[in-house]
């Protein structure tokens, strides 16, 4: 077999071994209701499923209520003491905003109490979905998992040594205000107590580890020892802890001295918060993922001593078949040095050889640290052309509805940086030149990783210390089993691309330029080496610019297949706000005018009253000023005293409102809402969600003086009752924070 057949061959085993990591990730078949009782199945956590998801049910209204009541039921049937404790909840300390939001919240709390406890497992999800969609998988599928997971533990007549918690919370989706009133109360277990929190922001995909508590070394050596389908790497779970774009209820958990596992799953994110997150649109195979893993962890977690942790951090990350590699930081360090030291030995020897030189090996160095950030400049330039040329995938939550010719077409585009990159490192430098030029950029990447955060660094430095072993080992072995050597040891790298490419596109297309195309160029670059004597002597630019073509050609197949329909729905949004001092309204968006709003906004910016309230709106137009009831606001009392005005309220709605806001222009001195006291008054005021009848009782403090205060209530908009308001066609869905407003002064301030 001629060598270029080989080396074609070798890079085919290799991009297989990735094509299989990242399918291996993915969740494969579920267990059927006829399953034995004490196993998880996926069909028994559907009916779940099915019966809380049938309709929208956020908080404050009716079919909310039903879905506790319901839940609340079902664990009563399975023999477990089950409450409903009521609060009020307001944003953590970790989710920061202008405007406060605090609502009365209802957590279902069930307890199977330990044989011999040392602290308390908690199993905990949110049952309350956004007003715009049924919320099947976010949060239904997570409930449905708790649910049965306990099933599973009472019909296996499972005795475990500590407690175990079902804390399903309120209020998730209006800023995580029911699990922050639960640590606000004093949960029992807190220093002792591990949370397995479960989430969702799509419709699919494998449940992903993305976020843990520090340190996490027990709770990592537990997903080792325990999970069945670990999903995570600590490069994951550091940059999800580094950002604040996504919050869960781990935000809440986590000043609670709670140590938490935040799993969730975000494939098909079109789904998310959208209509047709329903029953029909869940993955059971996805269920079974999550199941299998909860229940598990709770076995494991309900069997240890909860008192001895383990107090450091660790780096981890996945193999396939479900092995979760687990590494003290030393180790990865250690590594890193190893791999620096063995590839300056390396182009030592290539130097002292002659086969390339110095100036060689930093230039092609040079070009693969630009080449990455030139891959993610593609990227990104790619998704923006396609924005352009379809505009309506700008507002969207997640990523289009058919992705799939997106994500090849982003793979393909960073895999034609990489060759490119290649090709003239090759002519530049000499193949040996562009080699060691790689391996040299990745060990100084991968050190730098090491000494600046160690939980990231062994995407770099395990697949580039594979490669210089199988490198070296060329050195020794005869010249046939050199390829097949070199193969074997790139293995590593092909493992981490697979895990690092397909299974990170699902989590939204507007990583990738930051996660997955760098990821290309690098480790795809290790799997070059296999094509040194393959590479064709002339013509070889006819390879980068192949993939750039057929990149492009994949992006036009995108937007040629993915197109809005009654089944794929395009998200809009619309408000309604009535002025009720001046009777004056306006429909507003804070999206650009789609087809549908189109008719009734525009580019204009709204009046500074209306801006006051709504600074990010983009589109405005005249709206009828219906005859819609303005909130009240009762002065219960008035006083000054000492320079300090001291104002008592209590505000209502008038028309049913789901949630009521008071604003303000200046942070008052202090503030107390629905009986708790909020420290740091919001800048703007605050929001308060299910507000009880009676109204909400406020007390404020400010300087003596003038109180301009404006009391504002809010409505879903399909249900605020606005006689001008019609329903948008089949292919439009209202985002949740479409609503109908009324804002009013409140007078004798």
């Amino acid at each position: 077999m001629g060598r270029r057949v080989s080396g074609f061959l070798a890079f085919a085993v290799l991009l297989a071994v990735a094509v299989l990591t990242a399918w291996d990730q993915q969740p494969h078949g579920h267990r059927a209701e006829s399953a034995p009782g004490d196993v998880f199945s996926a069909e028994r956590a559907f009916r779940v499923v099915q019966e809380i998801a049938q309709r929208p049910h956020p908080i404050g209204t009716a079919e909310h209520d039903r879905v506790r009541d319901h839940l609340v039921g079902e664990l009563r049937k399975l023999g477990v003491d089950t409450e409903i404790q009521e609060g009020v909840g307001r944003y953590p300390t970790g989710l920061q905003r202008d405007v406060l939001g605090m609502g009365r919240v209802a957590n279902i709390v069930a307890r199977l109490p330990g044989t011999d406890s040392t602290g308390t497992v908690f199993l905990t999800a949110h049952y309350d979905s956004v007003a715009s969609g049924p919320g099947a998988n976010d949060d239904g599928v997570g409930v449905a998992a708790v649910l049965e997971a306990v099933r599973a533990l009472r019909a296996g007549g499972t005795a475990l040594r500590n407690d175990v918690v079902v804390l399903l919370t309120d209020g998730e989706e209006t800023g995580l205000l029911g699990a922050e009133a639960f640590v606000a109360a004093g949960p029992g277990g807190r220093g002792t107590g591990v949370v397995i929190n479960h989430e969702a922001r799509g419709a699919g995909g494998p449940p992903l580890l993305w976020r843990t508590t520090h340190p996490d070394g027990t709770l990592v050596d537990a997903v080792e020892q325990a999970a069945p389908y670990p999903n995570t790497d600590s490069l994951t779970t550091t940059l999800a802890g580094a950002q604040t774009g996504s919050n869960t209820d781990f935000t809440s958990f986590k000043p609670g001295g709670l140590r938490v596992l935040d799993w969730a799953f975000a494939g098909r994110s079109a789904y998310y918060h959208n209509r047709l997150d329903d029953p029909a649109h869940v993955d059971l195979a996805t269920v079974q993922q999550m199941g299998d893993n909860s229940l598990a962890l709770v076995k494991e977690f309900g069997g240890k001593d909860l008192t001895v942790a383990d107090d450091t951090d660790r780096a981890f990350f996945q193999l396939p078949f479900g092995v979760l590699v687990v590494l003290p930081f030393w180790a990865i360090i250690a590594l890193a040095a190893v791999t620096l030291v063995g590839v300056a030995w390396l182009c030592w020897r290539l130097r002292r050889t002659g086969e390339t030189s110095l100036r060689g090996i930093l230039g092609a160095a040079a070009m693969a640290f630009v080449a990455a950030p030139l891959a993610a400049v593609a990227v990104y330039g790619l998704w923006e052309v396609v924005q352009t040329i379809r505009p309506e995938y700008r507002p969207l939550i997640g990523d289009p509805y058919r992705p799939e010719f997106y994500y090849v077409a982003i793979l393909v585009l960073s895999a034609a940086v990489l060759v490119a990159w290649y090709a003239i490192a090759r002519r530049l430098f000499g193949t040996t030149g562009a080699v060691a030029g790689l391996l040299c950029c990745l060990a100084i990447v991968g050190a730098a990783l090491a000494i600046l955060a160690p939980g990231t660094a062994h995407v770099a430095v395990v697949p580039t210390l594979g490669a210089l072993v199988g490198v070296a080992a060329t050195f020794a072995v005869p010249d046939r089993w050199r390829l097949p050597v070199l193969t074997v040891f790139l293995v590593p790298a092909a493992i981490f691309l697979g895990s690092a490419t397909w299974p990170a596109l699902q989590t939204g297309i507007t990583t990738a330029p930051f996660l997955v195309a760098p990821t290309v160029v690098l480790l795809g670059g290790l799997l070059l080496l296999t094509l040194t004597q393959a590479w064709p002597d002339r013509r070889g630019w006819a390879i980068p610019s192949t993939a750039f073509v057929l990149a492009l050609v994949l992006a036009a197949a995108g937007l040629a297949v993915d197109r809005f329909d009654d089944q794929h729905p395009l998200p809009s949004q619309l408000i309604y706000a009535l002025d009720a001092d001046h009777n004056e309204a306006l429909w507003l968006s804070r999206a650009a005018p789609d087809r549908w709003t189109r008719h009734l906004v525009d580019d204009t910016a709204p009046g500074a009253r209306f801006a006051q309230l709504w600074p990010d709106i983009v589109a405005s137009g005249v709206a009828p000023a219906e005859k819609l009831s303005p909130p009240v606001a009762e002065i219960l009392s008035d006083t000054t005293e000492s320079g300090q005005r001291t104002v008592h309220l209590r505000l209502r709605s008038t028309r049913g409102a789901t949630n009521i806001a008071l604003r303000y222009d200046t942070a008052p001195l202090s503030l107390r809402v629905a009986g708790r006291d909020v420290t740091s008054p919001p800048k703007s005021g605050f929001q308060f969600y299910a507000p009880s009848p009676d109204g909400v009782d406020v007390q404020l403090v400010a300087p003596a003086g003038p109180l301009p205060l404006r009391l504002v209530d809010y409505t879903w908009l399909p249900d605020s009752g606005i006689p001008s308001y019609r329903n948008p066609p089949a292919d439009i869905f209202f985002r949740q924070d479409s609503l109908g407003a009324v804002f009013v002064t409140i007078p004798g301030l």
